[in-house]
């Protein structure tokens, strides 16, 4: 247990906490935190049992939680008299924390630095930098500590800052790494808080308590710059201790009196029992702040969304083990480690636009030193539009793009089928998340379809369900435009070789809103399509083929560079682009690395309880290319290549995210817009002004809407 310890203090420390169990085990007395009872403050909160939530409740609805009530309930304040207060945690890299600063200063504005005590030269750099600025505070020891990964030193550093912080005049204080950057221009971050209450606390958490199991969930002593790990910590549950414990992000924005508290924790407060308990976990950072915050009387002034944008990279024990950083592997289970954040380069540029957030962590000048200069010139741009034409929010953005789909959604579909008596779509099926290839139309319509139906527009009615589609918002850098005959012409951006990115959402039925995602395993990109909640991640945002990097009207997810490097440390390669389409039709299908495409989908066919598998469509594909007059031709026959098969094999079939050189397998597609009958309009406006006794709309007045 102590062998990892240099000191004697550090031995020392962790014989005196082990003996806290050896004495309570001897003794047959509750190990330590087993029974504590918390100061639990937070009233008037709904409590969900979440393994039974209410009719018409789901995880999504509670986590999307706002503090956004009506201005004559509450106080709010003009952006004006916004002032904020930034703190920041700095380590290794003085230039990145003063462009930090830089990029974020007003005259109003504030700075407490607190610099990790390993690195000392970044220290004085910044204390340097610091002599002649008077709104920029670099602290120095006793509030100065060393910090380790997963310990609760990284807690107890942002604590130094709000202590020193507590004196200074401020209405929000703002959490940051050095290692973040704002993406809005600093009038939009006083805006969008100025449209929330003063006493709004921005925090993302995890509205679901945490529920640790007891073989992950341990006692740990920090000394010696890394945790030593004791014996089993019992884990907070408000049936037992009165309070419950929550994850969430160590970087917010919060009101100056939650920051007051937190800097000032006063005995018999929940705060002040809880850092006794709070020292002694794994990852404190990710529990301390929003435990405090939903066990205190500010849970009823939160705002569940801290407007930065963060993605995590793999877990640790998915890379190869001498490639591993030790440090994020503290479990005795060497395969149970953490996990860093993804750091942000420029194919990550349309995603931070479309995030709608504030901030973006992480960045890395040695990694990629331009997205920096690209995101300041945006944010310029951005200010001189808030300043200038005295507005709230930035013009609205160029995704507006020629599609001429009119707003009331969209069509995908596979173009090899457009002439077949049985047009084929990108779809859901009738149950489950998956998304597939499915009929256009009722099985009557096909028949009396045009023969050029895909550049005209359908309706509703003659489509199946779960068909229509919305596209956008769509990143601005370069241009979209869709051609009479369906298909979509692509213009290349500045910074974006594939054009502009796009969400695009399910309209109807249960699953209305969800994102098209095309990455279903962490480790290996790609694999089976589905829709779930829109999350901000790259997988989320698609692009369309422009014939070069992907094959025309092709429907594409961009890696990024970050997960192409990570995949090549394995020895394997990764291309740049994968494109929707069906398994078992190209030639270059993907291998499955770690089993687990093989083990899904064997699960999913036993969940279906379907006879007709991917392996029963491949025979199926075989014996009609190989057989004439339904009788099989002897080995040697000689074979003619008549391309692949048609598409109808795979109806009904699960889309997959494939490579896109696998170009028999991927799908091109047009897009055909949805209208609203002029008739069917008429007829709904008459009837509500028949129960509404207004006159209607004349057909005149209703064409020049439209």
């Amino acid at each position: 247990m102590a062998n990892e310890a240099t000191s004697p203090e550090c031995r020392s420390m962790i014989g005196e906490h082990f003996g806290y169990f050896l004495k309570a085990l001897a003794t047959e007395e509750p190990l330590p935190f087993t029974d504590v009872k918390f100061h639990n403050t937070c009233e008037d909160e709904e409590e969900y049992d979440f393994d039974n939530l209410p009719p018409g409740i789901h995880l999504g609805i509670i986590q999307n939680r706002t503090y956004q009530p009506p201005r004559n309930e509450t106080e709010y304040i003009e952006p004006s008299e916004v002032v904020l207060l930034y703190g920041i945690l700095a380590h290794d890299s003085a230039p990145a924390t003063i462009r930090l600063i830089e990029a974020v200063d007003e005259p109003t504005t504030q700075f407490v630095v607190h610099v990790d005590g390993k690195y000392d030269e970044t220290h004085q750099a910044l204390k340097n930098y610091a002599s002649n600025r008077s709104r920029v505070v670099i602290l120095d020891h006793p509030n100065r500590v060393r910090v380790n990964w997963g310990g609760f030193s990284m807690v107890n550093a942002t604590l130094q800052i709000l202590e020193y912080a507590d004196q200074f005049d401020f209405t929000h204080f703002v959490h940051m790494a050095a290692t973040a950057y704002p993406i809005a221009s600093n009038r939009r971050i006083r805006n969008t808080i100025a449209d929330h209450p003063k006493d709004a606390n921005f925090l993302h958490i995890v509205l679901k308590p945490a529920d640790p199991a007891l073989q992950i969930w341990n006692y740990f002593v920090e000394c010696d710059d890394r945790l030593n790990r004791i014996y089993e910590m019992p884990p907070l549950r408000k049936q037992v201790n009165g309070a419950n414990l929550y994850t969430a992000s160590q970087w917010f924005i919060i009101s100056k009196e939650y920051a007051h508290y937190l800097a000032n924790p006063e005995p018999g407060t929940f705060l002040h029992q809880y850092l006794d308990y709070v020292k002694h976990i794994v990852v404190a950072d990710e529990h301390f702040f929003g435990t405090v915050l939903r066990n205190t009387h500010f849970c009823n002034k939160h705002h569940n969304w801290n407007f930065l944008h963060l993605q995590f990279d793999q877990w640790e024990n998915e890379r190869a083990l001498k490639m591993r950083d030790e440090r994020k592997c503290v479990m005795p289970d060497p395969n149970h480690c953490g996990r860093s954040p993804t750091t942000m380069t420029m194919d990550y540029l349309d995603i931070l636009e479309l995030s709608g957030d504030l901030f973006a962590r992480k960045f890395d000048d040695n990694v990629d030193t331009k997205i920096k200069d690209v995101i300041d010139a945006r944010r310029k741009q951005e200010e001189f539009e808030l300043t200038s034409l005295n507005i709230t929010e930035p013009r609205a953005a160029a995704f507006s793009y020629p599609l001429a789909l009119e707003g009331h959604g969209t069509l995908l579909v596979a173009k090899d089928t457009i002439n077949s008596d049985n047009p084929l779509c990108l779809g859901l099926g009738e149950e489950r998340n998956k998304v597939r290839l499915v009929p256009c139309f009722y099985q009557d319509v096909p028949p009396t379809l045009a023969g050029d139906w895909e550049t005209g527009a359908v309706i509703l009615e003659e489509t199946l369900p779960h068909n229509r589609w919305d596209i956008g918002p769509c990143s601005t850098d370069g241009s979209l435009k869709r051609l009479y005959s369906g298909d979509i012409e692509v213009s290349p951006g500045h910074f974006s070789p594939t054009g502009p990115r796009c969400n695009i959402r399910m309209m109807d039925g249960l699953r209305v809103g969800r994102c098209i995602d095309g990455e279903s395993f962490d480790p290996q990109p790609g694999g089976p399509v589905h829709v779930f909640p829109c999350q901000k991640r790259w997988h989320q945002y698609l692009s369309f083929g422009n014939g070069k990097d992907a094959p025309s009207g092709a429907l594409h997810t961009n890696v990024p560079l970050h997960t192409r490097k990570r995949i090549a440390e394995t020895g394997r390669e990764q291309e740049s682009y994968m494109c929707f389409g069906v398994r078992g039709r190209g030639d270059l299908d993907e291998e499955d690395w770690l089993g687990q495409r093989a083990e899904y989908y064997q699960e999913e066919s036993e969940s279906e309880d379907s006879s007709d598998s991917d392996h029963s469509i491949v025979d199926e594909i075989d014996h009609d290319r190989f057989s004439v007059d339904g009788d099989e031709e002897g080995e040697n026959a000689e074979v003619e290549d008549v391309g692949p098969p048609d598409l109808w094999h795979w109806e009904g079939e699960q889309i997959v995210a494939t490579r896109c050189s696998n170009t028999d397998a991927v799908i091109e597609w047009v897009l055909v817009p949805f209208i609203e009958e002029e008739n069917s309009n008429k007829a709904d406006e008459n009837e509500k002004n028949e129960v509404s006794g207004n006159e209607s709309v004349s057909g005149d007045e209703e064409d020049e809407e439209l």
